[in-house]
């Protein structure tokens, strides 16, 4: 399928049908090629039993209609050639939402493209659901990949359709284990994800990391930390209240507080912040003594 979708593509570069999309065509087909590690070649295959890759025909589709085609075409090949015969490790399912997006790139911005995205991520949450995402208790690039795209794809949709995307329960909770990671290993965590966001190749992608990114990484966040232990999470509250209380740079013990704020809506935590918060004695530094009272008053 996969190999059928390249072939296609190629013819038509080539004819009528594609005269006016050139550019979009070649940049679907760089993006494609890079995908090429997830497919087993047919056209290998075909070379020894003789038997022709089969055309997917674009006669009757129109300049508009063929990005949205070749999206639904590579959907379907990760689907059935990939996913049906292999699990949903991180890396894969990485590299597939990041060729989706970049197909959708080629679009020009409007109706027509936020709706491409939300199916796209609509069709990658059923994936999920059948064949949820494998990554170890270590890994962390693959994974923060994925999350990334989801990202940028529900961006893209808030942008052009000008509301914002409610994420099903499955992508949810399939990011939940690397959110709550993050969580417990890093002081600042929101920033760190966004960092790293910042720092990792792209894909080759150009994308600015603003405000947008860290909103939605504090739902992902909010949504994760709240599914944790009570004693996990009182545990953490409890390092970065004496974190904040001992830090002499305030800009540092802020950013241990935005790292406690995360916590605050949780109302099995909130009587157990309080609780500690009216334990600690106040100190010198009026800063920290300001974030004291604020989490004693929760």
């Amino acid at each position: 399928m996969y190999d059928s979708l390249i072939l296609s593509i190629q013819n038509l570069q080539k004819s009528k049908y594609g005269k006016g999309n050139k550019k979009k065509l070649s940049a679907i087909l760089r993006a494609l090629n890079r995908a090429s590690s997830i497919f087993v070649s047919e056209i290998k295959n075909s070379s020894l039993n003789f038997t022709p890759v089969k055309q997917i025909s674009f006669r009757n589709t129109s300049s508009e209609e063929q990005v949205p085609k070749i999206l639904d075409e590579f959907m379907d090949s990760f689907e059935i050639e990939y996913l049906g015969k292999n699990d949903g490790n991180a890396k894969n399912y990485s590299l597939f939402s990041v060729t989706c997006y970049k197909i959708i790139r080629t679009m020009d911005g409007g109706k027509a493209r936020g709706l491409l995205s939300a199916h796209a991520l609509n069709r990658l949450n059923k994936m999920l659901v059948k064949h949820p995402v494998k990554y170890s208790k270590q890994a962390i690039r693959d994974p923060l990949g994925l999350v990334f795209v989801i990202t940028e794809l529900a961006i893209d949709i808030e942008k052009n359709l000008r509301i914002p995307y409610e994420f099903d329960q499955t992508i949810l909770d399939q990011i939940l284990p690397l959110m709550q990671r993050y969580y417990i290993q890093f002081d600042n965590t929101l920033d760190k994800i966004l960092d790293e966001f910042s720092n990792m190749p792209k894909f080759k992608l150009v994308v600015e990391i603003g405000d947008k990114h860290k909103e939605i990484i504090q739902k992902f966040l909010d949504y994760s930390i709240v599914r944790l232990s009570l004693e996990t999470k009182l545990e953490k509250a409890k390092s970065m209240l004496e974190k904040i209380m001992t830090e002499e740079v305030d800009s540092v013990s802020l950013a241990y507080y935005d790292t406690l704020k995360l916590t605050f809506s949780d109302k099995e935590l909130r009587p157990h912040l309080s609780k500690l918060a009216k334990g600690i004695p106040k100190t010198n530094k009026r800063f920290a003594n300001t974030i004291l009272e604020e989490v004693s008053n929760l």
